[in-house]
């Protein structure tokens, strides 16, 4: 059997990934800490994975027991893209 996102999911991360990238654009980084204290999100690391492969730089710094904290470093930039 295998796992199916329900569109009830999609839409959360959905909703989950502009919190985290409305935090990051101002300026602010964020970790798996603050991300669950504020916005009440587990799963920050895929979010994150989401806004990169929507084009958006975001640094990963890990410190010394591994956790992560991440900056947005550069948003993509629009047109020049095309789909031929």
């Amino acid at each position: 059997m295998s796992w199916q996102r329900t569109p009830e999911d999609i839409k959360r991360h959905r909703n989950q990934r502009d919190v985290v990238l409305e935090h990051l654009r101002s300026g602010r980084a964020i970790d798996q800490d603050t991300a669950q204290s504020l916005y009440r999100i587990r799963r920050l690391a895929s979010r994150v994975s989401e806004l990169k492969k929507d084009g958006f730089i975001v640094l990963s710094l890990r410190n010394q027991k591994g956790l992560a904290t991440y900056l947005l470093l550069e948003a993509p930039t629009k047109g020049g893209d095309s789909n031929d």
